[in-house]
């Protein structure tokens, strides 16, 4: 089982435990297999921000390991011939979207597309992340975005270009997109978007009468919270299965007609919700073409 030490080598691919997946301690892209680290510098737009670009074959790359190679973001996209930050959608990451080894699997799935992923830490009010009400196809409760009044958590912008905005909406079945203003959405240099998207399924985890947000990310909210580990064990008894741990998340994960059986039992768990701040939309603005400010 995993809880405080998940390794970042592992995705929820390899065991729903890891889900979300180690969060990392800065904002940073993702680019041939690593990260470089970006410096959230207070007042300075992210295109601004100093990126350290990594030297080393690691899959935490600067994150972990200095480099003395450093340059903005803005001159690093020019170089790596990559869309520019004006020209890309800011997208709320919650869930394994900043998992290392999971942005290394998917790329690795689609060879062709570039694996450059910009990842900005924030912070967002009167929302937490919770668990959703249904399992992921490899056998972990995901995460959603619920309406919490009073609550501050961490969250993630992914600054994604059309060709990426574009796969990932073919790929994030069952969640729509909605947008987001009233400036709660707070990076970590200071620096709000008129606009931000997130995805959205108004189905969360019901346990003892509460939604139940994720231990892993950080924030302060009224809900209780717990692992995904410890979550699992908890739908385990819920569903009466009567197997070893290991051998209940093996079926999640492979048994297609007991993966669905498990996911028509936690309709009885389940509470919807309306999120006041995501408005539905078909217009999906670029950061060029938004206001911009500061919190200062």
């Amino acid at each position: 089982m995993y809880r405080e030490s998940k390794p970042f080598n592992l995705s929820p691919y390899d065991h729903p435990d890891i889900y979300p997946g180690p969060r990392p301690v800065s904002s940073f892209i993702f680019y041939k297999g690593k990260a470089h680290k970006i410096e959230e510098e207070h007042g300075k737009a992210v295109e601004d921000c100093t990126i350290h670009i990594s030297q080393r074959d690691d899959l935490l790359g600067t994150l972990a390991f200095s480099s003395t190679v450093k340059m903005t973001v803005k001159e690093f996209l020019k170089k790596e011939q990559a869309a520019p930050i004006t020209e890309r959608i800011p997208l709320l990451g919650y869930g394994s979207n900043v998992c290392l080894a999971q942005l290394a699997y998917k790329f690795g799935l689609t060879p062709d597309m570039s694996d450059l992923t910009i990842c900005y830490r924030a912070t967002i009010k009167d929302s937490d992340i919770v668990y959703g009400s249904f399992l992921a196809p490899y056998g972990a409760l995901p995460a959603i975005i619920a309406p919490v009044t009073g609550a501050e958590t961490e969250i993630w912008l992914t600054l994604v270009d059309q060709e990426q905005f574009d796969h990932m909406n073919s790929t994030e079945g069952g969640y729509g997109l909605r947008e987001h203003r009233g400036g709660k959405c707070v990076l970590q240099n200071s620096e709000r978007f008129e606009k931000v998207y997130g995805y959205y399924n108004p189905r969360a985890l019901k346990v003892d009468g509460n939604m139940l947000r994720f231990k892993d990310i950080q924030g302060t909210s009224p809900l209780p919270e717990a692992w995904e580990a410890d979550t699992l064990d908890w739908l385990k008894e819920a569903v009466g299965f009567e197997g070893s741990r290991e051998h209940f998340i093996h079926k999640l994960r492979w048994d297609y007609s007991f993966h669905r059986e498990v996911n028509k039992k936690l309709k009885s768990h389940e509470m919807s919700f309306d999120h006041p701040d995501l408005a539905e939309t078909d217009r999906f603005e670029t950061i060029g073409e938004m206001k911009r400010d500061f919190n200062l």
